[in-house]
């Protein structure tokens, strides 16, 4: 098969990506480094917006049967122990990667596409007319992009946080809830997932250094400094190995000339919101329609759509951001909170994404 297009990684952006084309007559080969399923640093939280998605690519009931935990409620809980609880307006689920993963990429190949299992796809990305890029490894693209060359929308150099994560069992009081306890230079996530609870972390290189290299001690420090997150870890234990990356937050590239971007590969979003997931999974939409419409180039179009759907959004995860990392706006806002907690759900409702209306795409 001679593709009309080549996608590179097989995560959410790059399956939902090669599996919205492939519908609609598309010819698509997909390249995947890994073999499925495969352990992956991801927090599993996937927002109800997201939910719609997996149901349309047809994985969404697969995923329920295969243990996905519905969430009903956010929590945050500061170091001095003050917590701001409001019920979700929607469940959401919290998902193990490996799982949804396959089950995508299982799908993908239902419909037709092509997938190669353990080559390099950027040595691969000149053999169609188009490429869509939805692997976090832009600096071996073919574009030969380095991390500083990597742009932020606010337009300074992006801070290097690094994500930790691991599964714990004999967690005590990890519901139906996704939680955030807020630590210095970040926070640590939880969320219940298969017969344990999910710890994702993001915090930053000088914590690391301070407190590692051990991520058990950095943990173990995370639950001295927060007195809620130590109650839930009191007599808990590490279940897997740990896993961690570095984060730079921010837009990276939309296009390319015919390479178009996706994912972690055109944006990494803060993972406080939670929108991750679920924005490299709407964004199959957006490139199925710059694909299809014919009214200019399908990477002006494209650009277009995923700034109009996304920008607002960041900006507020940028504003957020700054309030759980400041200590001074941090106190502020967590007392505000206090007073309103359904100001969560309304900064919430900023931090997510816009769905475009269908006659605007």
């Amino acid at each position: 098969m001679n593709p009309d297009v080549v996608v590179i990684g097989g995560g959410p952006a790059g399956s939902s990506a090669a599996i919205r084309l492939a519908r609609v007559g598309f010819k698509v080969r997909l390249y995947e480094k890994s073999q499925f399923p495969r352990a992956k640093l991801c927090g599993g939280f996937l927002s109800p917006e997201g939910l719609a998605d997996l149901e349309d690519l047809n994985v969404l009931s697969s995923l329920r049967r295969s243990g996905a935990i519905p969430l009903r409620r956010t929590v945050v809980a500061s170091q001095s122990g003050a917590v701001i609880e409001t019920s979700l307006p929607q469940a959401a689920l919290s998902i193990s990667r490996d799982v949804m993963d396959d089950l995508l990429l299982q799908e993908a190949r239902r419909v037709g596409v092509e997938i190669i299992h353990g080559e390099d796809g950027f040595k691969h990305a000149d053999s169609a007319p188009r490429t869509i890029v939805a692997a976090g490894r832009m600096a071996l693209s073919r574009e030969k992009i380095s991390p500083d060359q990597l742009t932020p929308w606010y337009g300074s150099p992006p801070t290097l946080y690094f994500g930790i994560q691991a599964q714990f069992q004999n967690v005590h009081g990890v519901s139906d809830q996704v939680e955030l306890d807020l630590v210095e230079g970040g926070y640590v996530g939880l969320a219940r997932q298969g017969n344990g609870v999910n710890i994702c972390t993001l915090t930053t290189w000088d914590i690391l250094r301070r407190f590692g290299p051990s991520l058990d001690s950095v943990m173990a420090r995370f639950a001295a400094e927060n007195r809620v997150l130590g109650r839930h870890l009191a007599e808990a234990s590490r279940i897997g190995d740990w896993m961690a990356v570095p984060v730079r937050l921010g837009i990276r590239r939309l296009t390319h000339g015919t390479t178009f971007y996706t994912g972690d590969a055109a944006c990494v979003v803060d993972p406080f919101a939670g929108e991750g997931m679920s924005i490299g999974l709407y964004t199959s939409t957006l490139l199925q329609k710059a694909f299809l419409q014919t009214e200019r180039p399908a990477a002006q179009a494209y650009a277009a759509m995923w700034r109009q759907a996304f920008v607002p959004a960041l900006r507020w995860n940028a504003i957020t951001r700054m309030l759980y990392s400041l200590p001074l706006l941090k106190q502020g806002a967590l007392r505000a909170l206090q007073s309103f907690p359904q100001g969560m759900n309304w900064l919430t409702n900023l931090t997510r994404y816009r769905r475009i209306a269908a006659d605007a795409l």
